[in-house]
């Protein structure tokens, strides 16, 4: 059943330009489950956009997929709170601070300033001295865009 709405979002998505599945999670047990789908898009995501897509998958849902089991569907943007998942959404923030935690369990804050295939550009900045460090995808465990409250 996962499987068919994952396909049927992926689907949606690919009709509106610019938008994409960045995870897909089952929470829960048989008699309480939730299905939540955390989108992105290239320009950012509106409630309208989520809305829409939620609206379109349980039609699909009640009229496609024969479930006897209760679940709840919830569709959102992949907000500050969830760490980048997609290449895409690494290049979506170039330009902004980040926070990165690596696989050796040492972590990381400066600028996103470059996305590569392989590996991403940070610039560190410690007692006015820059620093750039790169960084490959493969070190990475996660990655979180700060929120910035410059005027």
């Amino acid at each position: 059943m996962e499987e068919k709405i994952k396909a049927f979002i992926e689907n949606i998505l690919e009709e509106e330009k610019g938008l994409f599945l960045v995870d897909f999670i089952k929470k829960g047990n048989d008699s309480q489950s939730k299905i939540l789908v955390l989108i992105d898009g290239d320009k950012g995501v509106t409630i309208d956009q989520c809305a829409s897509i939620s609206r379109r998958t349980s039609h699909y849902i009640d009229e496609e997929i024969d479930s006897e089991l209760p679940f709840r569907l919830e569709v959102s943007s992949a907000g500050l709170d969830h760490p980048l998942k997609q290449h895409r959404q690494y290049v979506k923030n170039i330009g902004k601070n980040v926070k990165v935690w690596l696989l050796d369990e040492s972590i990381l804050e400066g600028n996103l300033i470059k996305v590569n295939a392989e590996d991403i550009l940070l610039e560190k900045i410690e007692k006015k001295v820059k620093e750039e460090i790169s960084i490959k995808f493969s070190q990475i465990d996660k990655t979180l865009v700060l929120v910035s409250f410059k005027k």
